[in-house]
């Protein structure tokens, strides 16, 4: 009996780790769409005032492709990965030879990505 009652405790704890690593999964997932958020809104918010120091607009674009691949990796989730990935490279290859033209640039990516970044949230 008391073997009996351990392997059915045993099953009942094994039986909910998979919920607990799936909620942990989700969890991630959506840290990492709330940080991505708020990467893409504070390029935004930034760039305007670097339009006259290039080298200065390049290392943001960087600093925000370099958090958005970790944040994708961070998430547990590939279709998530894959999104914010594709807006990091957006931003790396963004050239600043033209500030004002590297800001549209900026803008109209962005745009475009985050709509495929909410679709890749709504896990």
């Amino acid at each position: 009996m008391r073997r009996l009652t351990a392997v059915l405790a045993a099953v009942v704890l094994c039986s909910g780790c998979s919920t607990i690593q799936e909620a942990g999964a989700i969890l991630s997932a959506t840290e990492a769409c709330d940080e991505a958020a708020k990467v893409a809104d504070e390029l935004l918010t930034k760039i305007p005032s670097l339009t006259g120091d290039p080298p200065a607009l390049d290392k943001a674009l960087d600093a925000a492709a370099d958090r958005l691949k970790n944040l994708g990796v961070e998430s547990g989730n590939a279709t998530l990965n894959d999104a914010l990935g594709s807006l990091a490279r957006s931003y790396q290859e963004i050239e600043v030879t033209d500030p004002a033209a590297a800001v549209q640039k900026v803008r109209s990516e962005t745009t475009a990505s985050l709509q495929v970044v909410t679709r890749a949230c709504a896990f």
